[in-house]
């Protein structure tokens, strides 16, 4: 229904170009998309132009079947030459989700809540480390990260990326929402709150 509502609202003659879009946008919710790379990989296989590419990747946006964030930084030029992360607006878009998929699935839920909340929108990115969300409310910054669970794989890497978050905004602490741990970890004189989403999302 959705696919035959963007043909006819824009009007779409290269329905190749927008299923094999579709495609590969739906499958990489909650990760930084490259429409260069996009490009580069199928531009032998069937005839597009890169107008074309960019202009049905706006439809998607326009028709809030998808969502984009941008990466944190003052330089509008910076925020528009880095690949944007992607949210779905319903993560049944999705045909096939893996269990391995959850930490995106709880990643694209808060998104939508901090969207719903009205919030500004941007993830953190540099060459040490990445965090999920910087979020701005007025003149406010909150540094946010998101994992399914916190183990001793994982936590030296998502600590670090919100630390390096905080650290770059200033702030003492930040937040790591998980799907049901609840503990404080301090590290580098910077507060990580780990907290369920349930608890996130009440506020309590």
């Amino acid at each position: 229904m959705f696919f035959k509502d963007l043909v006819e609202r824009f009007n779409i003659t290269n329905i190749t170009l927008l299923k094999t879009l579709q495609e590969n946008l739906f499958s990489a919710f909650s990760t930084r998309f490259s429409l260069t790379s996009f490009y580069k990989k199928y531009r032998g296989k069937f005839p597009f132009s890169k107008d074309s590419l960019f202009s049905y990747y706006r439809h998607f946006l326009d028709s809030m079947l998808l969502y984009e964030s941008r990466i944190f930084s003052e330089s509008s030029y910076q925020r528009m030459r880095n690949p944007p992360k992607i949210y779905l607006v319903d993560t049944g878009l999705a045909r096939r989700v893996k269990s391995e998929d959850y930490g995106r699935l709880l990643e694209n839920a808060v998104f939508l809540e901090l969207k719903r909340k009205g919030y500004e929108i941007y993830y953190f990115f540099n060459k040490e480390a990445e965090c999920d969300f910087i979020v701005k409310d007025n003149s406010r910054f909150q540094a946010i990260q998101v994992s399914w669970e916190i183990n001793e794989e994982n936590k030296e890497r998502e600590t670090k990326g919100l630390i390096k978050a905080c650290k770059y905004l200033g702030l003492k602490s930040g937040i790591i929402i998980t799907h049901d741990q609840e503990i404080e970890v301090k590290q580098e004189g910077v507060v990580c709150k780990v907290l369920p989403f349930w608890r996130w999302v009440k506020g309590v």
